[in-house]
């Protein structure tokens, strides 16, 4: 029990020997895994998105802009007469303009406000009574006369899909990246801890240190690095998820789809996915740094 708390001080006398290296360390560790989380955070929102609009049962269909109103309410008709319709609800042009006037900030609402003309057309929402058969009547809302275009959701979620894809490649790009930057910058972390204590390893190898001993103190040391980087990249990654959802959800339900994913719900798996991918790169950086460097100074004294 005594060896360990030595060996344990040991450790932290390492990461004050060599503060700078030690800081880069746990930075470019804790820009990894920061990136991780937010990557993470932003996918499990995403599909609860798409799941969520995937599961509206709304298409809307925007009326010709030069339709006249005879054409508007004949449109109204013809979807009220589609098979599967459950309700048409009638959203005029000036109602679209003030809801979307009233969720923008103030700079925009005043840019907009100061239009000559409202841009929006006449629209129509369209509830489908039995979700199977959505694309059928989507389908015949497309064929009828008088329609500029008709939104449905399946449309937004492919765009979603798209947007995910792209958010997975280049996050997992990114984040192979940076491990192996973080990898590099703790094994010389390491070694240079190693070096500049090399005469004090030299004699505790010639009065029958074990490697284990020797390597205690430095193992110690990643774990230090990976632990506060784990620490830090989920405090890091709490506060950008809370302040991203406060300035989004005003404009994400506007689309009238998918629920808040509440980040403590995560919060548990979180933490132990940062500290434990955090302590295993920086273990292993220095488990790798170690082992060579055992193995040069065992062969250099042979030579000798």
């Amino acid at each position: 029990m005594g060896n360990l708390g030595y060996l344990t001080k040991e450790g932290f006398r390492n990461l004050k020997v060599n503060k700078l290296m030690s800081v880069a360390s746990i930075t470019v560790l804790f820009s990894c895994l920061m990136l991780i989380g937010i990557a993470f955070m932003l996918l499990v929102n995403i599909e609860s998105f798409i799941s969520g609009i995937e599961s509206e049962n709304v298409i809307m269909v925007y009326a010709d802009i030069e339709a006249s109103d005879y054409e508007y309410i004949k449109l109204g008709n013809d979807l009220r007469a589609l098979d599967n319709v459950a309700l048409v609800e009638n959203i005029d042009k000036e109602t679209a303009y003030e809801e979307i006037l009233s969720e923008l900030d103030e700079g925009l609402r005043t840019y907009l406000s100061d239009l000559d003309e409202n841009p929006l057309p006449d629209a129509y929402r369209v509830t489908i009574a039995d979700m199977s058969g959505f694309d059928v009547v989507a389908n015949e809302i497309k064929k009828l006369e008088g329609i500029e275009r008709v939104y449905e959701n399946s449309t937004l979620a492919r765009q979603l899909e798209g947007i995910r894809n792209s958010v997975t490649y280049i996050s997992l790009g990114m984040i192979a990246l940076l491990l192996v930057v973080s990898l590099f910058i703790i094994s010389n972390t390491i070694k240079v801890t190693m070096f500049s204590r090399r005469l004090e390893i030299s004699i505790m190898k010639s009065v029958g240190a074990t490697n284990s001993f020797i390597r205690w103190p430095f193992m110690i040391e990643g774990i230090i690095i990976g632990l506060v980087a784990g620490l830090l990249a989920f405090a890091a990654v709490w506060g950008i998820y809370e302040f991203a959802l406060g300035s989004f959800t005003a404009v994400l339900s506007g689309f009238g789809a998918g629920t808040e994913i509440n980040f403590l719900d995560y919060a548990l798996y979180l933490v132990a996915a940062f500290v434990g991918i955090g302590i295993f790169t920086a273990v292993f950086g220095s488990a790798t740094s170690i082992r060579k460097y055992l193995k040069e100074r065992k062969f250099v004294e042979l030579e000798d």
